[in-house]
């Protein structure tokens, strides 16, 4: 099987988890809320943040492995390896020992912030199994890298999709009959260890020749790792700033209550993101290969074609969201919230052209130049926030936008390429070059969809809403892979297309 057919395999397999999970959350929280009450439920998303709070821990230590597991498979140097898998478990039984111990402390103490002694106990038991179950999975970290390498992308959503739907079925189960928070809990660690039992199998199977010795423990790996995930780590940051910043602005210069509106914006942003990303991100093993090898030119070559991919899928799915998002929030949240759809629209814009130029970043990852990105990102958070703490006073949510917006749009289109291209060793005019095609062909294709919806009268049933999204979504597609990419192009995308019918179609 071709690396390209593998890949969209995985493509698929992962846009199909996210669905999977999404649908999974939206279906659970009003079961969750109905069945635990305000209270408990209130209960259970706080120990949520704490676990999540918790994955901080990692410190970007699985992006190093990843990267340098990729590296080493790719060159298949089994014993490097085996010293990045087993220099990474050392440091991951480390921190899953502290995460242990701090959930156990935390456990304690949360019993100071309740009255009675059944809240306290119980509290107390959600926090201990929560926290040792997130310890638990770290050392499994250890082996990110290895099934990305292999390709087994498709495998590992594949457990995914698996573990997930056991758990929602477990979870309607017991809570509907009674079982309460700590059955969640507990389904919550039983699930996750099927989990990181099937991810080691699918690893096991993508690389025979692991093997767990303490001999392939050293220091120099160890601070290579360090080293490389230092800036990931500043990204991590970055990222939860950069999602977090504007919420707090919205509620100190305006009301809590005007967070709902932008909420609801960010999440079908987010939420988009979300399935593009899945579609594509899976290039940092690709990247580290050709690197590996030398080969530097197929990989510049590789990176432009994935971008234009990129593109066209950014345009189709932003142009759907711009064209149908108005109708859609109000048949969703009510007519009340349509300054939703203008802080979508605006937002939309930044994220669709990081998500377009987010094979740069895998590049770069590749190469070990991240640090470029982590900078960045630190420039674009500081940005962010002086931008929105002035325009809130004059614009409202959409000053809080345009904040955000600016400084994202301007560091992604301008300094980011011209940063990266001249690591990659290529002119920055090329890169630009490539993108012209796409957005000439997509821009008025979009214009006309957008045009020819608007005439076709009110969409106010969610099934006029997604069969004419869909109609949508096939044509801009086919227009925009049919005339954006060179006949060598196509022929690449044809070899993924199972069927001769579809072939026909590029």
């Amino acid at each position: 099987m071709s690396i390209a057919t593998t890949l969209l395999k995985g493509s698929v397999t992962r846009v199909s988890q996210t669905f999977v999970s999404i649908a999974v959350a939206f279906f659970m929280m009003p079961f969750l809320i109905h069945e635990l009450g305000d209270h408990w439920y209130g209960v259970w998303t706080v120990v949520g943040s704490l676990a999540a709070a918790y994955h901080l821990f990692d410190m970007g230590m699985a992006t190093a492995v990843t990267r340098y597991a990729s590296r080493f498979l790719k060159l298949d140097d089994h014993h490097e390896a085996n010293r990045v898998v087993n220099t990474a478990l050392a440091i991951y039984l480390v921190i899953a020992a502290v995460i242990a111990v701090a959930s156990v402390a935390i456990g304690f103490a949360s019993r100071w912030f309740f009255d009675t002694e059944a809240d306290k106990d119980i509290i107390q038991l959600l926090v201990m199994i929560i926290g040792v179950s997130v310890a638990l999975e770290f050392p499994f970290n250890a082996l990110a890298g290895v099934a990305g390498a292999r390709l087994r992308f498709h495998q590992v959503a594949l457990a995914r999709i698996v573990t997930t739907l056991i758990g929602a079925g477990l979870n309607v189960w017991f809570i509907s009959h009674g079982y309460g928070i700590v059955a969640l809990a507990v389904i919550t660690f039983a699930t996750a260890r099927l989990s990181n039992l099937l991810y080691y199998l699918i690893c096991k199977s993508a690389f025979p020749q692991l093997r767990f010795r303490r001999r392939f423990i050293t220091r120099t790996m160890g601070k290579e790792l360090f080293q490389y995930s230092a800036w990931s780590f500043v990204i991590a940051i970055a990222y939860q700033l950069r999602n977090n910043v504007d919420n707090f602005v919205i509620a100190g210069f305006l009301s809590a209550a005007s967070v709902t509106p932008y909420a609801i914006g960010v999440r079908l942003v987010d939420y988009l993101a979300q399935f593009l990303s899945q579609a594509t991100n899976m290039f940092v093993p690709v990247f580290t290969g050709y690197h590996a090898k030398g080969e530097q030119a197929e990989m510049n070559r590789k990176m432009l074609f994935v971008t234009r991919i990129n593109l066209v899928l950014a345009m189709v799915a932003g142009g759907g969201l711009v064209i149908f998002g108005q109708a859609f929030i109000a048949r969703w949240m009510g007519p009340d919230y349509q300054i939703a759809y203008w802080v979508m629209v605006v937002l939309l814009v930044g994220r669709m052209i990081g998500f377009a130029n987010h094979p740069l970043n895998s590049a770069m990852y590749a190469m070990n130049r991240h640090q470029v990105i982590a900078k960045l990102d630190l420039v674009e958070v500081g940005c962010n926030l002086i931008l929105s703490v002035i325009l809130v006073q004059f614009y409202g949510l959409m000053g809080v936008a345009f904040g955000t917006m600016i400084p994202l749009l301007v560091l992604r289109i301008v300094f980011l390429p011209a940063l990266a291209c001249r690591v990659l060793g290529m002119p920055a005019s090329e890169y630009y070059a490539s993108l012209a095609r796409p957005i000439a062909v997509m821009l008025p294709t979009l214009a006309i969809a957008y045009y020819l919806v608007g005439q076709a009268g009110d969409l106010t049933s969610y099934l006029t809403i997604f069969s004419y999204a869909a109609a949508v979504a096939f044509a801009t597609t086919l227009i925009g892979v049919k005339l954006s990419f060179s006949r060598e192009e196509k022929d690449i995308l044809r070899q993924l297309i199972p069927q001769q019918r579809l072939k026909a179609l590029l």
